[in-house]
């Protein structure tokens, strides 16, 4: 008798850790099965609809409340303050990373009151201004993350 209780305790802890081991690897398997696809759909390019058009208007409102003073309603800049549209901006701002563009924007912006803005305040600001340069907007907001913004390029359309 002790011997078939000890033979139904250790088929129940064969059992619980058979059943334990199906479910790491069932939790490990989806891990490694769904990082590769969720890396692969970060996008690399502006060109690839990095923000939405809810947040591209939500930084337009706090755009022309924060930032026109300087840079103009049409972003166009002045002469103490650089263009945000247009060519120059272009020029300036290709071949940079939309983190780079992020990172000084919060750290310089607005004058006087920088990081004024919040985190998420600065990624709907550029996203108003990856609108107004004419890059598409796409079905996911632009994160306020340094660590995926700077994977994403400010680049020529090709």
């Amino acid at each position: 008798m002790g011997t078939k209780v000890l033979g139904t305790k250790a088929l129940r802890a064969a059992l619980s850790m058979s059943a334990a081991g199906a479910v790491i690897t069932l939790v490990v398997t989806n891990v490694v099965v769904m990082a590769p696809a969720n890396a692969a759909d970060l996008p690399t390019s502006v060109w690839q609809g990095v923000y939405t058009k809810a947040q591209a208007a939500r930084g337009q409102t706090l755009y022309l409340t924060s930032c026109s003073s300087c840079h103009g309603t049409q972003l166009q800049g002045d002469t103490d303050a650089p263009d945000l549209a247009g060519s120059a901006f272009v020029k300036r701002w290709t071949g940079r990373s939309v983190g780079v563009l992020f990172g000084f924007t919060e750290s310089q912006m607005p004058v006087g009151r920088p990081r004024g803005l919040g985190a998420q305040g600065y990624a709907d600001v550029i996203a108003h201004m990856l609108a107004a340069n004419g890059y598409p907007d796409g079905a996911q907001e632009l994160p306020a993350s340094t660590a995926v913004l700077d994977k994403i390029m400010i680049d020529v359309k090709k």
